[in-house]
Protein backbone atom coordinates (compact mmCIF):
# COMPACT_ATOMS: atom_id res chain seq x y z
CA UNK A 1 0.00 0.00 0.00
CA UNK A 2 1.45 3.28 -1.10
CA UNK A 3 0.99 6.08 1.34
CA UNK A 4 2.32 9.50 0.59
CA UNK A 5 3.54 11.83 3.21
CA UNK A 6 5.29 15.15 2.97
CA UNK A 7 8.63 13.34 3.24
CA UNK A 8 7.99 11.35 0.06
CA UNK A 9 7.65 14.40 -2.22
CA UNK A 10 10.31 14.88 -4.84
CA UNK A 11 12.39 18.03 -5.08
CA UNK A 12 10.71 18.87 -8.37
CA UNK A 13 7.24 18.63 -6.77
CA UNK A 14 8.33 21.01 -4.03
CA UNK A 15 9.76 23.48 -6.56
CA UNK A 16 6.59 23.37 -8.67
CA UNK A 17 4.43 23.89 -5.58
CA UNK A 18 6.61 26.80 -4.44
CA UNK A 19 6.45 28.35 -7.90
CA UNK A 20 2.65 27.95 -8.06
CA UNK A 21 2.27 29.44 -4.61
CA UNK A 22 4.58 32.34 -5.51
CA UNK A 23 2.61 33.08 -8.69
CA UNK A 24 -0.67 32.87 -6.80
CA UNK A 25 0.61 35.34 -4.21
CA UNK A 26 2.00 37.68 -6.88
CA UNK A 27 -1.32 37.85 -8.72
CA UNK A 28 -2.66 40.17 -6.06
CA UNK A 29 -1.47 43.74 -5.55
CA UNK A 30 1.35 43.78 -3.08
CA UNK A 31 3.79 46.15 -1.50
CA UNK A 32 7.25 46.66 -3.03
CA UNK A 33 8.77 44.94 0.01
CA UNK A 34 6.64 41.87 -0.64
CA UNK A 35 7.55 41.93 -4.34
CA UNK A 36 11.22 41.93 -3.44
CA UNK A 37 10.69 39.02 -1.06
CA UNK A 38 8.79 36.85 -3.54
CA UNK A 39 10.76 37.79 -6.66
CA UNK A 40 14.24 37.17 -5.33
CA UNK A 41 16.34 34.79 -7.43
CA UNK A 42 16.24 31.13 -6.57
CA UNK A 43 19.53 30.15 -4.91
CA UNK A 44 18.87 26.45 -4.56
CA UNK A 45 20.59 23.98 -6.85
CA UNK A 46 18.42 23.31 -9.87
CA UNK A 47 18.63 21.05 -12.88
CA UNK A 48 20.27 22.64 -15.97
CA UNK A 49 17.11 22.58 -18.09
CA UNK A 50 15.10 24.44 -15.45
CA UNK A 51 17.95 26.95 -15.01
CA UNK A 52 17.30 28.31 -18.50
CA UNK A 53 13.58 28.58 -17.79
CA UNK A 54 14.22 30.24 -14.43
CA UNK A 55 16.75 32.56 -16.08
CA UNK A 56 14.15 33.57 -18.66
CA UNK A 57 11.55 34.00 -15.93
CA UNK A 58 13.97 36.12 -13.90
CA UNK A 59 14.70 38.18 -16.99
CA UNK A 60 10.99 38.69 -17.64
CA UNK A 61 10.43 39.53 -13.97
CA UNK A 62 13.24 42.09 -14.09
CA UNK A 63 11.75 43.64 -17.22
CA UNK A 64 8.33 43.71 -15.59
CA UNK A 65 9.84 45.26 -12.48
CA UNK A 66 11.60 47.92 -14.59
CA UNK A 67 8.41 48.71 -16.47
CA UNK A 68 6.50 48.85 -13.19
CA UNK A 69 9.10 51.23 -11.73
CA UNK A 70 8.91 53.45 -14.82
CA UNK A 71 5.11 53.45 -14.61
CA UNK A 72 5.20 54.34 -10.90
CA UNK A 73 7.65 57.16 -11.65
CA UNK A 74 5.41 58.40 -14.46
CA UNK A 75 2.33 58.32 -12.24
CA UNK A 76 4.26 60.16 -9.51
CA UNK A 77 5.37 62.80 -12.03
CA UNK A 78 1.79 63.21 -13.31
CA UNK A 79 0.56 63.66 -9.74
CA UNK A 80 3.29 66.23 -9.03
CA UNK A 81 2.42 68.01 -12.27
CA UNK A 82 -1.23 68.08 -11.22
CA UNK A 83 -0.25 69.58 -7.88
CA UNK A 84 1.85 72.22 -9.60
CA UNK A 85 -1.00 73.01 -11.99
CA UNK A 86 -3.37 73.43 -9.03
CA UNK A 87 -0.89 75.75 -7.33
CA UNK A 88 -0.50 77.72 -10.57
CA UNK A 89 -4.29 77.97 -10.92
CA UNK A 90 -4.59 79.23 -7.34
CA UNK A 91 -1.85 81.82 -7.95
CA UNK A 92 -3.60 82.89 -11.15
CA UNK A 93 -6.90 83.29 -9.29
CA UNK A 94 -5.21 85.36 -6.57
CA UNK A 95 -3.54 87.54 -9.20
CA UNK A 96 -6.85 88.02 -11.00
CA UNK A 97 -8.55 89.05 -7.75
CA UNK A 98 -5.70 91.47 -6.97
CA UNK A 99 -6.03 92.93 -10.46
CA UNK A 100 -9.77 93.43 -9.99
CA UNK A 101 -9.18 95.12 -6.63
CA UNK A 102 -6.51 97.38 -8.16
CA UNK A 103 -8.84 98.30 -11.04
CA UNK A 104 -11.64 99.19 -8.60
CA UNK A 105 -9.27 101.25 -6.40
CA UNK A 106 -7.93 103.08 -9.46
CA UNK A 107 -11.48 103.88 -10.61
CA UNK A 108 -12.37 105.23 -7.14
CA UNK A 109 -9.18 107.33 -7.10
CA UNK A 110 -9.98 108.70 -10.56
CA UNK A 111 -13.53 109.64 -9.50
CA UNK A 112 -12.20 111.29 -6.34
CA UNK A 113 -9.65 113.30 -8.35
CA UNK A 114 -12.34 114.37 -10.85
CA UNK A 115 -14.65 115.48 -8.03
CA UNK A 116 -11.84 117.42 -6.35
CA UNK A 117 -10.95 119.06 -9.68
CA UNK A 118 -14.63 119.95 -10.23
CA UNK A 119 -14.91 121.47 -6.73
CA UNK A 120 -11.76 123.52 -7.34
CA UNK A 121 -13.16 124.90 -10.61
CA UNK A 122 -16.48 125.80 -8.97
CA UNK A 123 -14.64 127.61 -6.16
CA UNK A 124 -12.49 129.52 -8.70
CA UNK A 125 -15.55 130.45 -10.80
CA UNK A 126 -17.39 131.58 -7.66
CA UNK A 127 -14.43 133.71 -6.50
CA UNK A 128 -14.04 135.19 -10.00
CA UNK A 129 -17.76 135.96 -10.21
CA UNK A 130 -17.69 137.54 -6.74
CA UNK A 131 -14.70 139.72 -7.71
CA UNK A 132 -16.39 140.74 -11.01
CA UNK A 133 -19.65 141.59 -9.23
CA UNK A 134 -17.79 143.58 -6.60
CA UNK A 135 -15.92 145.54 -9.30
CA UNK A 136 -19.04 146.21 -11.35
CA UNK A 137 -21.16 147.03 -8.31
CA UNK A 138 -18.90 149.74 -7.01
Amino acid sequence: MATSSKWNLSRQDIQIAAKDERELLLEHDSDPDEDMLFNRPNTSTVEPSSTKADGKMDSVRLQIQEVTDVMRNNVQKVMERGDRLEELQEASDRLSMAGDEFRAAAKRAQQKAWLQNFKTRIILVTITMTVVICIIGT
